[in-house]
């Protein structure tokens, strides 16, 4: 389990934030604590310092509003990575399941409505764990000012190998309820 502080108020900018690496917020009905779901993923975006205070508190309140995923996160000053931009910090937005492109394709809509004109990354959560990043690393892409995804050939591969084992499961189910049941003597 994966736990997490709500921001307080001296904790609500991250450029000011000089303890933890992340601040997070939560959608109505999902604690902080909540576990990750086996399929989450998240909306990256890359917002420079200058903007970091007023675009985490537009994305902390759109996402305790119910408007965009279950959770976000912002980086602070502190969170920085060998090789990153140091002009710029990830404020990623989460959804629960990168499968469902409705959702994935909702939170890009209101994104794209609260004024964030930047190019936007999908990620995978099992992508992060497995320490993929850079170049390849991601599930989506939304160029910049687009509402369109952009679906990579490795993703369109990984979707219809979803679908096609789904459909293989609803077949063997089928069968199953069709066949004869044996009698017993």
């Amino acid at each position: 389990m994966i736990v997490k502080t709500a921001p307080s108020a001296q904790q609500d900018a991250p450029s000011r934030e000089t303890t933890e690496h992340w601040l997070w917020a939560a959608a109505p009905d999902t604690p902080l604590t909540e576990d990750d779901h086996p399929w989450s993923g998240k909306w990256l975006w890359f917002a420079p310092l200058s903007l970091l205070d007023r675009s985490w508190a537009t994305i902390r309140t759109a996402t305790e509003d119910g408007l965009l995923g279950y959770r976000s996160k912002a980086a602070t000053l502190i969170n920085t990575r060998t090789k990153s931009d140091d002009t710029r910090r990830p404020i990623c937005i989460y959804t629960r399941d990168w499968r469902n492109i409705d959702d994935v394709q909702r939170v890009l809509t209101n994104l794209r409505s609260l004024g964030i004109v930047d190019v936007l990354l999908y990620k995978t959560d099992s992508d992060t764990h497995r320490g993929r990043y850079g170049t390849g690393a991601s599930t989506f892409v939304a160029p910049a000012t687009k509402m369109k995804l952009i679906i990579p050939k490795r993703t369109r591969e990984a979707l219809e190998h979803q679908h096609a084992a789904r459909v293989q499961a609803r077949r063997t189910a089928a069968a199953r309820r069709e066949a004869p049941v044996p009698k017993r003597t």
